[in-house]
């Protein structure tokens, strides 16, 4: 799957990571929600830490869960086909790229629409739809292995405007359970954007998953080190199953 959903475990992990500063690849604002409390261009880190931590841009601060703790939020992280990844870092196709950053917020307004919920009613036992996130989008172009690996983090905040114009904690739990259907959505995007720069593409797995035409299975797999030691560690366990595969990735993953 390469729309991988995550809980954020706090602005620090950002913080010390360098997610947003320049020399790490662009950020920027995103969602409906960001825009409404005016956060928009690159995502400034002192700015983002107080949002994660569910502090306004007026200084008020949302209320934390029945146990005093916060949700900090939710990283969807979009992945790129190795193909795509090649023809833009190695074969310096600046389009490709662009292509994949159109995709993710094209993919994310969509997904935006059908997915941000909050809680409503006496005890929040109500469900309503807000249509409005706020996020900040990390653009990185390694992978822990230092393989080319375009891929964009989108932190997304655990706050929501509910339709009254009050702002609440997000009910992320569509987010998550749809992680698939939002990969599929980002998918078809990204090959309908390579499609228009000339490229042809091949569907090679579920959810969309693809390739693009030419770029042969060699040079994927020779810049692939990440996808060759989650293989060696599953045919060491003796595992093949897409669920233990992705299991032995998180397990196995080195730090950044």
């Amino acid at each position: 799957m390469t729309v991988s959903p995550a809980a954020i475990s706090g602005a620090e992990y950002y913080a010390s990571d360098n997610y947003y500063l320049a020399e790490e690849g662009p950020s920027e604002w995103g969602g409906a929600g960001a825009a409404k409390l005016g956060l928009n261009g690159p995502v400034d880190a002192a700015q983002f830490a107080r949002i994660i931590d569910g502090v306004l841009p007026s200084g008020e601060a949302l209320a934390a869960g029945p146990d005093g703790k916060r949700n900090p939020g939710l990283d969807l992280t979009f992945s790129a086909p190795k193909s795509v990844s090649l023809l833009g870092l190695i074969g310096g196709d600046q389009k490709v790229i662009a292509a994949h950053r159109a995709a993710v917020r094209d993919t994310m307004a969509w997904a935006e629409e059908r997915f941000a919920l909050a809680r409503a009613g006496k005890g929040g036992n109500e469900r309503i739809e807000t249509g409005n996130l706020v996020y900040g989008q990390f653009h990185h172009d390694l992978s822990r292995a230092l393989d080319p690996q375009v891929h964009t983090h989108v932190a997304i905040a655990n706050m929501t405007q509910r339709p009254d114009g009050e702002w609440r904690a997000l009910h992320n739990v569509k987010l998550w359970q749809h992680a698939p259907v939002i990969g599929a959505a980002y998918h078809a995007l990204l090959r309908a954007n390579l499609r228009e720069i000339g490229y042809e593409t091949v569907i090679t797995g579920k959810h969309g998953q693809f390739e693009v035409t030419g770029i042969s299975q060699e040079a994927i797999d020779a810049f692939s080190k990440r996808r060759a030691d989650i293989v060696a560690k599953a045919d060491e366990l003796g595992a093949s199953s897409p669920k233990a595969m992705e299991q032995i990735a998180v397990r196995t993953r080195d730090a950044k």
